[in-house]
């Protein structure tokens, strides 16, 4: 050791000293290769990962209010379609509307001469048919305005059109009693028919 001691005291200052700049940078250069180097590529290596976990977790976040929002809509939706449902009942419940109008008037004061349903018409649309009805009513002016009135406030859609009066008379009471021809303007959602085939093969 003495001996190895001796040799290394024997070379010259300037070569021990550019000897010892090597060896540093060596140790320098071989931490940086083995430890610096590989733990910023990891480092980087984490922070793209992370980046896009909380990218993920912000569309995430978006798509769980844009549900909370569709939930939101169809519920809106859903009750929207109840109270069309209620103005635009299927066909089938159409005869209940002479029941409705005759309630009415009577509650009016009227006298319900005539109710005719004409040829019914389906809208451009397809989802719903126009369904006309003459009526011939007799009654004052009063009693019709109140029927007129009363039908405006109907759940069902039902639109007075092509009204005249006329042929007033005086009646025994002294009251004047006219006649009124009108359109009721009613609508119906068109309801899909079954095939009979198809009906028979679901009920297998």
């Amino acid at each position: 050791m003495a001996a190895y001691l001796d040799k290394i005291q024997k070379i010259p200052p300037k070569t021990r000293l550019i000897a010892l700049i090597v060896v540093i940078v060596l140790l320098v250069s071989g931490y940086i290769v083995q430890f610096q180097i590989p733990m910023k590529t990891q480092i980087t290596t984490l922070e793209t990962s992370l980046a896009e976990t909380q990218a993920k977790i912000r569309e995430n976040d978006n798509n769980i209010r844009k549900l909370d929002e569709l939930r939101s809509e169809v519920k809106n939706l859903e009750q929207r379609l109840v109270v069309l449902t209620e103005q635009l009942p299927p066909e089938s419940e159409v005869s209940g509307l002479l029941i409705q109008i005759q309630n009415l008037v009577n509650q009016s004061g009227l006298v319900l001469k005539l109710w005719k349903p004409d040829k019914r018409r389906t809208n451009s649309s397809g989802l719903y048919e126009e369904i006309p009805i003459t009526l011939v009513l007799t009654g004052g002016y009063h009693n019709t305005a109140s029927f007129f009135d009363r039908v405006g406030k109907l759940t069902r859609i039902v639109n007075i059109l092509n009204i005249k009066m006329g042929n007033a008379k005086m009646a025994v009471n002294g009251s004047m009693v006219i006649e009124i021809n009108c359109q009721a303007m009613t609508f119906a959602a068109v309801e899909k028919k079954v095939d009979a085939g198809q009906a028979t093969k679901k009920t297998k």
